[in-house]
This record gives structure tokens, C-alpha cells and sequence, in this order.
């Protein structure tokens, strides 16, 4: 029968190993006015089992592999919820860590799980508090029930958890003021939902995974506008792990019988509205026309000499209906002021910002970004840095800073003053690819770091934080998502579900939990003033400054994220509820 059933908070990631950290115990919960109020059950059977979260019909062709054996039940436990407003129940789902344990991150749509004896499951909660709820204290409770095949079912186990709800409305997070910006990667939504690249039920698809992000604040949109300008991650050379990461241009380019070009725009122009119809309506992101990949053992010489990027633009040939690639500079320099002359006229100019992935050539990049500026003077400059000195280089011709932690705190000083000469432009933050950077959101990263990224970006005094990857998936990411390149989830925040439809993860739930901490905590300075805001941050910091947070030597960085932040969830939730008392009417 069930052997263990505990409730604990929505940070907790439990592992399938003998030194997996015991569960905190869950004792209260807060929430504002158009908020979520989330956690996580335990449940263990020390009998092979079944656990359903709704009241349909269940049995189990799992229970086949014991009959008549010893020890030979399958026991059927249900997990209800009773709350003030509107709650759901979700299972996670395990992934394998690049440690080869198994640790929960997927939270699934389906209604019921089978497990074998002794090994637990988890369920999540979520608490979806309205605009209008009344403030006030409430009370969340959790049933298990028991039974076996045609027997009535019999409570065994019961929680209650205080609820209270403050006086004060969180904005929608269309309004949201922290700036994200994940990186979109449609090509793989069409695959892995096994349609058509940019057909209907591809849009459908991207429409959907657009809504995921806008619900996190989601503000910038990628266009691809050359082909697989990352090179695929290099995903070819991966001998151990199987995924295909190649991205292609959103613009297909045709040779007229005449020899002139003629570029169409309704493909991007159409991933540009499915985002905006969302509520995502920040920065149209251009990836493709400066640091471009090198297609490393495939086709390592540029396709034109003359152009500063190994640039890829494929066209149809009328005369012979042939595939083909450009070679001439004029086809390419016609191709930039034509893309730039189509934003002019369906003005989105304001919105555009040609974006480039961690340049390593100051030269080239100085080169590229000076062509573009005599070819299409109206484009502004975004750049993902991953070399501290590009930060002072380029200030006068990057419109959006994005630098990697470490260039971030290096460089710190320079970004401020920057910030303070042109307040018009941004200054976002990212971490990927090294474990010993922390806040991260890997598998083996606490599931509260992504959390802390919110906490963290008021730190800087940041407008907001980037990541390369939301959907860049291995073969079957339900399965594995590890990668040779990367840590186990560094290429994904969601995972694909067979509707076309994407499953989130604790990561995707505690990220949105920090942000929304961020929106609280403007609120909060506003009417506290700077030095109490400050101070709040500080509780839960466990560094001095920038200075003791950056070190010069070995890694760059504390390799143990508990020196860096406080870590338990409980600190967060008093870190959330001294918000709301403040702010509330």
C-alpha cells in the first residue's frame, strides 16, 4: 500500500538516487491577485502502481508482468484536489541527467502513470488565483485515495495547506516588464510535430509554442533570414547523441527568367503575426546576416569571397529549375536593402534588430556590421557576447547588449555607463554551456536557479535575460534530451507533446515564478524607495558585491550556486509574502 506520500514546494526536483535530498516540508502558500500558487506531491507505493488525477476508469495491462508471482497487486491510488478557485493536477515525468540518474522536469498531460514498487512519483499542483479573487486566507487540500479492481475506493491520506491571497494584482504577462528573450526555433517544431515546414498546421504548431512563451513574457521574435546560420549546433559531429538542430532561412528567393531576384516575405511576415497575435511584441530579432556559422567539414569556404560572412542564400532558377546558391555580392547587397526596404514600408522598422550569436572576431564583426550599415543604415545592432572586450569595442553600434554572465560582471561597469549615457538601450544577461555558472537551468541545476534569474536581473539592474535555446531538441527529447555539446537541458525550456502542443517543465514553471517576482519587486521599490528594495535583494544573496561575486581566476566563478543564493524555497516564499504585504491596498 502507499508507503510515502509527502507535499512539498514547486523548486523541488527529486532524483532516483540513494542521496536524493529529502523533500522540504510545504507549509504555506501566498499568492497576488491574478497569480498561481504551485506544489508538488510525493507519492510511493511499496507495490507495483497506478496514480490517476482524474475520476475516469483505469486498468492496467502493466499489472500483466506480476500476476501470479509474488507479491502480485497493483494498487490503483487517485490524487484529488479541493481548492478556492480553479486548480489543476499535471504528473512529471522523469528525463536522464548527463549523470545518467533520472530526475523529474517534464510536466505531463496525461491522466494516469504506472510505476513499479518502491520507485515514487510526483504530481504537481497548481493553484490559478483570478483578477477578482476576494484577499484573505484559504485553504488548498490533497487527497489520496485507495483501491483495487472493482473494489470502492478508501481515503488514506489527506493535507492542508494554508493559502493566502493579498490585496494587489499581478499584470498580465503580456505587460510584464522584465524583457525575455528565448530564442525561437521553428524549423524544429515541424519536425518534431511531423508536419509540413510552414504549412498551416505548421503555423498552428508555432501558435501554440507561442502562447507557451507569452505566458512566461516572452518580448522578442528570431527570423532566420539565411540558411542554418548556426551550422547546426554541429550536431553532425555528435556520434554518442542524435538530433537534427538545423535551421533554415524564413525568406524563399527566386531567379526570374530574366535574371533578377524576387524575395518573399510572407513566410516570415506570417511567423512575425502569429507571435505579435499573442501579445509578443518586442524586438524582431534577425539571425543570418553577421556571425554566421562555419559548416565545419561540409562546406567551409564562403560561398563569396567579398562578403564578410560565410553567408547561405539558396534560390529556385526559373531558366532551369534548378536549386542554387548565390555567389555574387550584388545578388547579397540587393538582398540586405530589399529587406531592409520591406520593413520600412510595412513599418516594422522600429522593431528590428539584426542579432548576432557570440562573435570571436572583433575585425569581422566591425566589417560586417559597417556593410550593413551602408547598405541598410536603418538596421540596429543586437549582439548574444561572449567575449568581455567586444562590450567596450562595439559601444556606439550595438543597440541591444546581451553579454554571458561572466562578461556581464567583468564588464560590468562599462554596460552601466552605457545604460546611463542612452537609456535607449538594452541591457539583458545570459548563461548556457558550463555547469559552474550559476543561476543555470540544466537538469542538474536546482530547479530554484531558474528562479533566481528574476532575482538576479534586479540585482544588475538589468532590463531583462536571453537564452539561445526554448526548443532545440535531441531525437526523442521525452526520452533524453542529453546532448555531447551541451549539459541536459540547456538546449530546451518545453518539450514536444504528440498534439503539437508543448509540455513545460519545473524549469519553465520556476522561471516564470521569478520574473513574476520581478514584476513584485519594481512594484515594491516604487513604493519602498531604492535602499529597502536593495536590502530585500541582499536577504537572499550570499555575496558582498560584483566584485566578490566575479573572480579573476579558475572557473571566473563560486562553482557551489549554495555560496552565491540562498536555495530554499521557503526563503523565496517570505521573500514573495514581505512583497505583497507592502504593496497590497
Amino acid at each position: 500500500m502507499v508507503t510515502l506520500a509527502k507535499l512539498t514546494d514547486e523548486s523541488y526536483r527529486l532524483e532516483l538516487n540513494y542521496k536524493n535530498s529529502q523533500p522540504a516540508e510545504l507549509t504555506k502558500l501566498v499568492a497576488a491577485k491574478n497569480d498561481k500558487a504551485a506544489f508538488q506531491l510525493i507519492v510511493q507505493s511499496d507495490i507495483h502502481y497506478s496514480v490517476s488525477i482524474t475520476r475516469g476508469e483505469w486498468f492496467s495491462d502493466f499489472a500483466k508482468q506480476f500476476v501470479g508471482k509474488a507479491n502480485d497487486k497493483h494498487e490503483r491510488i487517485r490524487v484529488d484536489i479541493k481548492a478556492p478557485f480553479d486548480a489543476k493536477l499535471h504528473h512529471v515525468g522523469f528525463v536522464p541527467d548527463d549523470d545518467e540518474i533520472l530526475k523529474t522536469d517534464i510536466i505531463l498531460n496525461q491522466d494516469v502513470i504506472e510505476q513499479y514498487a518502491n520507485m515514487p512519483s510526483v504530481v504537481w499542483a497548481e493553484v490559478n488565483v483570478p483578477e477578482d479573487a476576494k484577499p484573505g486566507n484559504y485553504e488548498v487540500e490533497v487527497f489520496i485515495y485507495l483501491s483495487n479492481y472493482c473494489e470502492a475506493e478508501k481515503l488514506v491520506q489527506s493535507f492542508k495547506v494554508p493559502l493566502t491571497v493579498y490585496d494587489y494584482q499581478l499584470a498580465n504577462s503580456k505587460d510584464w516588464n522584465f524583457y525575455l528573450d528565448l530564442w525561437q526555433h521553428n524549423c524544429n517544431l515541424a519536425r518534431k510535430s511531423d508536419v509540413i515546414l510552414w504549412s498551416d498546421e505548421h503555423f498552428e504548431v508555432i501558435r501554440n509554442y507561442a502562447k507557451s512563451l507569452a505566458d512566461l513574457g516572452q518580448k522578442s521574435i528570431s527570423i532566420l533570414v539565411s540558411e542554418v546560420p548556426w551550422a547546426g549546433q554541429y550536431c553532425y559531429k555528435d556520434c554518442i547523441y542524435r538530433g537534427n538542430l538545423f535551421e533554415y532561412s524564413y525568406i524563399p528567393i527566386t531567379k526570374k527568367k530574366d535574371g533578377t531576384f524576387v524575395y518573399d516575405y510572407s513566410i516570415m511576415q506570417k511567423c512575425i503575426d502569429t507571435y505579435t497575435a499573442e501579445g509578443i511584441c518586442g524586438d524582431i530579432e534577425v539571425f543570418g546576416l553577421v556571425n554566421i556559422w562555419k559548416l565545419k567539414g561540409i562546406h567551409e569556404a564562403p560561398l563569396c569571397e567579398e562578403y564578410p560572412e560565410n553567408i547561405i542564400l539558396r534560390y529556385y532558377d526559373e531558366s532551369d529549375g534548378l536549386m542554387k546558391y548565390v555567389t555574387e555580392l550584388e545578388v547579397i547587397k540587393d538582398y540586405i536593402r530589399s529587406l531592409e526596404q520591406y520593413f520600412i514600408k510595412t513599418g516594422q522598422i522600429d522593431r528590428v534588430r539584426i542579432a548576432a550569436d557570440e562573435p570571436g572576431d572583433v575585425e569581422r564583426y566591425r566589417a560586417s556590421l559597417e556593410m550593413l550599415k551602408e547598405l541598410a543604415p536603418s538596421f540596429k545592432g543586437d549582439c548574444a557576447i561572449n567575449h568581455a572586450n567586444f562590450i567596450g569595442e562595439f559601444g556606439d553600434m550595438i543597440d541591444v547588449f546581451v553579454p554571458y554572465l561572466r562578461c556581464t560582471l567583468k564588464e560590468y561597469d562599462t554596460l552601466m555607463k552605457y545604460k546611463k549615457e542612452d537609456p535607449s538601450k538594452r541591457f539583458l544577461w545570459y548563461i548556457c554551456c558550463g555547469r559552474y555558472t550559476h543561476p543555470n537551468s540544466f537538469i542538474c541545476s536546482l530547479p530554484i536557479e531558474s528562479r533566481i534569474i528574476g532575482l538576479m536581473t534586479a540585482y544588475l539592474k538589468l532590463d531583462g535575460f536571453a537564452r539561445w535555446s526554448y526548443t532545440i531538441w535531441s531525437d526523442d527529447p521525452r526520452k533524453d534530451v542529453r546532448h555531447s555539446a551541451f549539459e541536459a537541458g540547456d538546449t530546451l525550456f518545453v518539450y514536444p507533446a504528440t498534439n503539437g502542443r508543448p509540455l513545460l517543465s519545473l524549469r519553465y514553471k520556476n522561471l516564470q515564478r521569478g520574473i513574476a517576482d520581478f514584476e513584485l519587486l519594481k512594484a515594491y521599490r516604487e513604493k519602498m524607495g531604492d535602499e529597502k528594495a536593495d536590502a530585500l535583494i541582499k536577504s537572499l544573496l550570499r555575496f558582498e558585491s560584483i566584485q566578490d561575486y566575479f573572480s579573476p581566476t579558475g572557473k571566473g566563478m563560486k562553482s557551489d550556486v549554495n555560496e552565491l543564493f540562498a536555495t530554499a524555497w521557503e526563503d523565496y516564499n517570505n521573500y514573495k509574502e514581505e512583497m505583497l504585504k507592502a504593496i497590497s491596498k
